[in-house]
């Protein structure tokens, strides 16, 4: 496993590469179908939070010799820990919790250490105010998942770190209402930073790097999301009672000095 970088913000976002390499003398792959688990650990070993998912590709689909590769992102939570993280990856069976040996510096119980950062406070401009323009918080029925839509815009505001910054936000529309599509602007003051068209109704994620002149002089700067149409779910979904003007649902947003 390879992360993006060495060292990540509490709260921001972590590219993962992983790289699963079958041994080419295996006459079958795994077999069955295995769930990779992935645990963040402190520096006592102990298990911060977990990142477990289903590979790609299913195990029981990988031949002798293969290289498996794919990328996974993830978010740091606003865990209380602050210093050096191990991170322990392996496969395991989601029938049983039977995990399977693989090649590589094994923890104990068939979790190997595959890579480590350094997890780091936030930066003070990374501490966003949600301000006019955003519906109240919703959450998914297992509660996983978090959202707020915006209307016509959301205006966000965060402390100016006056030098280059990246703004991300990942977010949703209703590409399936509109023709053409939505189109969503990044602004900051009267400078358009960023546009991007909402022509899927997955999941989007949007990376937008910002110039320190950009952010302007003020010591609070106030970014809006704006989409160019806004609809009602009342007026397009038969028996839908929610008569609010909508515009994008936002599931994340993350600020960072560069």
């Amino acid at each position: 496993m390879e992360p993006d970088r060495a060292a990540v913000s509490l709260g921001a976002p972590l590219d993962l590469r992983f790289r699963f390499d079958v041994l080419p003398d295996l006459a079958d792959g795994p077999g069955d179908d295995y769930r990779v688990f992935v645990h963040f650990l402190d520096d006592r070993e102990q298990i911060l939070w977990t990142e477990d998912h289903d590979p790609p590709v299913p195990t029981s689909q990988w031949t002798a010799g293969q290289p498996i590769e794919y990328s996974r992102r993830v978010k740091i939570p606003m865990y209380p820990y602050i210093g050096d993280s191990m991170i322990a990856a392996g496969l395991y069976s989601p029938r049983d919790g039977t995990r399977l040996p693989l090649a590589g510096n094994d923890l104990g119980q068939m979790g190997y250490d595959v890579a480590s950062i350094r997890l780091e406070p936030q930066h003070e401009s990374s501490f966003v105010t949600y301000g006019e323009g955003w519906y109240e918080a919703e959450f998914s029925a297992d509660g996983r998942r978090q959202w707020r839509w915006t209307t016509g815009r959301g205006v966000l505001s965060f402390r100016n770190p006056n030098r280059d910054s990246r703004f991300v936000v990942e977010f949703d529309g209703r590409a399936d209402v509109f023709e053409p599509p939505q189109r969503l602007s990044i602004i900051i003051g009267d400078r358009t930073i960023e546009e991007s068209e909402v022509d899927t109704t997955e999941v989007v994620y949007l990376t937008c790097d910002i110039a320190a002149s950009d952010l302007g002089s003020e010591d609070i700067v106030s970014l809006e999301l704006r989409v160019d149409r806004t609809f009602t779910p009342a007026d397009i979904d038969e028996g839908a009672p929610d008569e609010r003007e909508l515009g994008v649902r936002v599931f994340y947003t993350y600020f960072e000095p560069l």
